[in-house]
């Protein structure tokens, strides 16, 4: 036996046992047996629902107690969740306390700072770039078409084709279930090691159909984790490859995991080569990392051993794990798929260290900011939380929006800049599509990974729910229906030319807004998704279908939401009712 095989003579038995499978359904596919329902309700499963039920009894009953009870349970919610921050947060936004426990969660990189100076980093630094982004809406268009090229239609239809196996069906329970979404697609379970996983031996599953055998790596569970770490650790060092290569280099902790997956797959691959099908390896978050190190593996040799098969692979989320030779290497033979803001992509030292220190100078220029917003919660703590009403009138004329130009040099924003990378650092895997953001759109672009963008941590309200599989899914699908529209995108104002008042209201854009310092006022901004216009989130609380545009849902204001075509002379109008009626 090779060295650096399992000679675990249980595990040469389950490794023996997907072979037989497999060989099984070779032979007779029609009548090889479906997976069937088994499930025990243990006595853990009852004790976890009971303090389930509990909790999301106590959050569900909140709105309807009285405001101390319901303050709190929202304190104790919040505290539970957020431990030494749940107090400020309490004060802060939801989305930026959630950011920082998964972030603290995923590196040490930002635990030495003050728990004071990381909130209000966090904070400041994400309205500083919401401001940034708005200001130039086209900005990650024009990065993806100096340093990328369009996504093919025959690229797109593979991405979405796979989304299934490869980010969601896994990440069910029993194989019952992932075989009943499988089935829906035609893909057909064959094998699977589902309920048996841990750090560095994630959870797989085997599919085949129409000659093409896709094993599936599950990764992050991001409802549960928060975009946490479930196999790994994104602190490990890289670690070489262990093939005839030199030079090539993995994230320590996933090259574990892969070569678990390498031992325990490859005498099933083989069989599978040797009837004539195509491997592809799949997989979301870490499973997707965990798929490019195993493509390596098994195409360049582990132990002198290559599969002698055609390999290839695609991976949604897929984090920074490789280094830069290694990723080069793979663009042949894999695909990585970055879903807008998403972050769990980004998180490359160089990226966390640039974090760092740019929370640490935000927090330091916006002690202003941070007093006047303080005051501010307190004012309405005193009067009892009263609500906030608008105070201006709608302006008779709007302003122009002018139509965008191309950015010049001297003007191009810090936030897509190069930087200087560390010595050693961590690259997204392969060839890399980049769903980006262009005026409330998404669009796809094929861009090396080294793009400033992705190369950056944005701290966006949706940097973690971009990870999850519904989210890329949606995306995939909202960039063909903007490859289907029929109308080009109206131009956007910028934040930075909006002035103080809202358009639609004539109130300030803070109106309704707590912290109302001037770092703030973005998070109270909005563009129209049909004219464009900044106005205030109060005034953009309507959604509408826009097939024109490619849009299922956008965002549009109160004028353009209730806008109708000229009013005809009412008085014919009515006379040619009256006649028709009287005529019938």
């Amino acid at each position: 036996m090779p060295t650096g095989r399992s000679t675990n003579p249980w595990r040469g038995a389950r490794y023996a046992d997907h072979c037989l499978r497999v060989q099984e359904f070779l032979q007779d596919p029609e009548n090889f047996p479906l997976y069937e329902a088994k499930h025990v309700d243990t006595v853990q499963d009852k004790l976890l629902r009971a303090g389930g039920f509990a909790v999301e009894g106590a959050k569900r009953a909140a709105p309807l107690l009285s405001l101390p009870w319901a303050l709190g349970v929202r304190a104790v919610d919040v505290v539970w969740n957020y431990g030494q921050y749940g107090l400020l947060g309490i004060l802060m936004r939801e989305e930026i306390m959630q950011g920082i426990k998964t972030l603290l969660s995923l590196s040490s990189t930002l635990q030495d700072i003050p728990p004071r100076e990381l909130l209000v980093g966090i904070l400041y630094l994400s309205a500083e770039q919401r401001k940034t982004l708005r200001d130039a809406p086209d900005g990650f268009r024009r990065v993806a078409v100096e340093t990328g090229r369009p996504v093919s239609q025959h690229l797109l239809d593979a991405l979405m084709g796979m989304a299934l196996i490869g980010t969601y069906a896994p990440y069910h329970e029993t194989a019952f279930e992932v075989q009943r979404f499988a089935l829906q697609q035609n893909w057909r379970l064959v094998t699977e090691r589902l309920g048996d996983s841990r750090k560095h031996r994630p959870a797989w599953a085997l599919f085949l159909k129409d000659g093409t055998a896709a094993v599936s790596i599950r990764g992050t569970d991001v409802e549960q984790s928060r975009g946490g770490d479930l196999f790994t650790d994104f602190d490990a060092n890289a670690g070489g490859l262990p093939t005839c290569a030199t030079g090539a280099a993995a994230h320590r902790g996933v090259l574990s995991a892969a070569q678990v997956l390498e031992r325990e797959l490859r005498p099933t691959l083989k069989v599978l080569a040797q009837a004539g099908y195509r491997i592809v390896l799949t997989g979301h978050s870490l499973g997707g990392a965990v798929a490019a190190v195993l493509l390596w593996l098994l195409r360049f040799g582990t132990d002198g051993e290559r599969l002698d098969a055609p390999v290839t692979g695609i991976g949604y989320a897929v984090p920074s794990v490789v280094d830069l030779r290694t990723s080069e290497a793979l663009r042949p033979y894999f695909t990585s798929l970055v879903n807008s803001m998403d972050a769990v992509p980004r998180l490359s030292p160089s990226a966390l260290g640039r974090l760092a220190r740019e929370l640490r100078s935000c927090a330091a220029q916006s002690g202003a900011d941070l007093d006047e917003d303080l005051n501010h919660y307190v004012e309405r703590l005193s009067s009892v939380w009263a609500p906030r009403v608008r105070d201006g009138t709608p302006a008779p004329e709007l302003p122009t929006v002018k139509t965008p130009t191309p950015h010049a040099a001297d003007e191009e924003p810090h936030i897509w800049a190069s930087h200087e990378e560390d010595e050693v650092d961590l690259y997204i895997p392969g060839n890399v599509v980049w769903l980006h953001r262009v005026r409330g759109h998404l669009e796809a672009a094929l861009v090396p990974c080294t793009a400033a963008p992705l190369r950056r941590l944005l701290l966006d309200k949706r940097m973690f729910e971009d990870h999850s599989a519904r989210a890329i899914h949606q995306a995939l699908r909202a960039v063909q229906a903007r490859r289907d529209a029929t109308v080009e995108l109206p131009p956007w104002q910028k934040f930075s030319d909006a002035g103080e008042k809202c358009p639609c209201c004539g109130s300030r854009y803070e109106w309704m807004n707590t912290a109302r310092s001037g770092k703030m006022r973005c998070h109270a901004m909005t563009n129209c998704r049909l004219c464009g216009l900044v106005v205030c989130v109060g005034c953009a609380s309507s959604r509408r279908s826009i097939p024109e545009q490619g849009l299922d849902t956008g965002r549009v204001c109160d004028r353009c939401a209730w806008r109708g075509p000229p009013l005809p002379e009412l008085g014919p109008l009515f006379g040619a009712l009256a006649e028709a009626n009287s005529d019938s």
